[in-house]
């Protein structure tokens, strides 16, 4: 049986086509225009609408690690301590439920991946950056270290394996941050000269880093940045919504089992749309994955891809569906791992971490690297044959 639909030849033809984020919904305040909003990492200015009117000074937000609740803490207020609450994101609505306890100050506030212990940065004028650790639900922090290399730091960010990153408008550039000192280490800087306040947040799906980087005069920009580097990399130019914004990504941790969904799946001839998820472990030594497709139609053979970039490419060679992989895409067509979704409309397929395919062969996955997968499937419409594609899902090997 030939898999002609999507031949190496289609795969390198698609993953040399525009790449794209996962899509997460994000929630932020704008300053200049006293406005809460919503919107997507994908079209970020298409799709940035105003869910009410907010015109406090909460430059430190973020969701908690199962992204059900919007945290906020006051910026510098002095002499009054900042006040800490949440934010109702169906009106933009901050209720505050008391004040600080440690800090003066809030630059920026992040959640910690396990769930409960949350971080703060403060800025003093003569020990720097201050780092805090503590618990937002009753506002108690206790201080960590300080350092002044990183000067006026203007946001805080967590990612999904515990990895801590500020930003620092003094010298527009990206640390990570010893969580036991505080100390902070150089990473590069972003190549935007930002001004005043900024937003900055992980997609715990993929681990990337989103920044909204305000320059002044309304001008300003949606941008990733690379954590190896520190360099933004432009997604948006948001300078038609005359914003200077904070963000947070509403994203929960280990949603779902092991990784995250990304990407949108198109409807096949069943009306629904199929979808990946993964069972057992994240942990790379234990070797114990399965891949499951579901919402597929009923006797369709299939099979699994992986690739370590994510992408996107809408009908690649004739197909119906949305791929959602780029760069090197390793196929799942060994022996036993081409599948039959049966009369049950699903397939499965246990991984061997240490035999991932690539283009060029086999590879290991290895902890603290992160893949990405999603299935391919034969399909019919209207009597024609076609084929479709799962959504896509990422996974953060530990």
């Amino acid at each position: 049986m030939k898999y002609t639909l999507l031949s190496h030849a289609l795969i390198a033809a698609a993953a040399t086509a525009s790449a794209a984020s996962a899509q997460s919904t994000l929630f932020g305040l704008d300053f200049r225009l006293d406005r809460f909003f919503t919107t997507d990492t994908q079209d970020f200015v298409g799709n940035f609408t105003t869910v009410g009117s907010n015109n406090l000074s909460l430059f430190a937000l973020d969701f908690d690690a199962s992204a059900t609740t919007m945290w906020a803490v006051e910026g510098p207020v002095a002499p009054a301590l900042p006040a800490y609450g949440t934010i109702d994101i169906t009106t933009g609505l901050f209720t505050p439920l008391g004040v600080l306890t440690g800090p003066l100050s809030a630059s920026g506030i992040t959640a910690d991946p396990d769930g409960v212990t949350w971080w703060l940065t403060e800025n003093d004028a003569t020990a720097g950056m201050i780092l805090w650790r503590g618990d937002i639900t009753t506002g108690v922090f206790t201080m960590v270290g300080s350092d002044v290399t990183a000067g006026l730091v203007i946001d805080v960010a967590m990612d999904s394996q515990g990895n801590l990153f500020v930003h620092s408008i003094t010298t527009d550039s990206l640390y990570s941050v010893d969580k036991t000192t505080g100390i902070q280490t150089l990473i590069g800087a972003t190549g935007v000269a930002a001004n005043f306040a900024q937003g900055m947040d992980f997609d715990w799906s993929d681990d990337t880093l989103y920044a909204t980087i305000y320059t002044g005069g309304g001008v300003g920009q949606f941008a990733s940045i690379d954590t190896a580097t520190g360099m933004a990399t432009l997604i948006a130019d948001t300078t038609t919504l005359n914003a200077e914004m904070e963000v947070a990504v509403q994203v929960p941790i280990g949603s779902g089992g092991p990784g995250s969904n990304y990407c949108t799946a198109v409807a096949n001839s069943t009306g629904a749309a199929a979808s990946i998820s993964a069972a057992g472990s994240n942990v790379a030594a234990s070797n114990s994955l399965t891949l499951t497709a579901d919402a597929l139609p009923n006797g369709a053979f299939g099979f699994f891809l992986t690739s370590t970039t994510q992408g996107f490419v809408a009908n690649p060679g004739g197909s119906t569906g949305n791929l959602c992989l780029s760069g090197s895409i390793g196929r799942y067509v060994g022996p036993g791992q081409i599948q039959n979704s049966g009369m049950i409309g699903s397939f499965s397929l246990a991984l061997n971490l240490t035999q991932t395919p690539q283009p060029s062969g086999t590879v290991a996955i290895t902890a603290g690297q992160t893949w990405n997968f999603q299935a391919w499937y034969r399909d019919s419409v209207g009597g024609s044959a076609t084929s479709n594609f799962t959504n896509g899902l990422s996974v953060a090997f530990q």
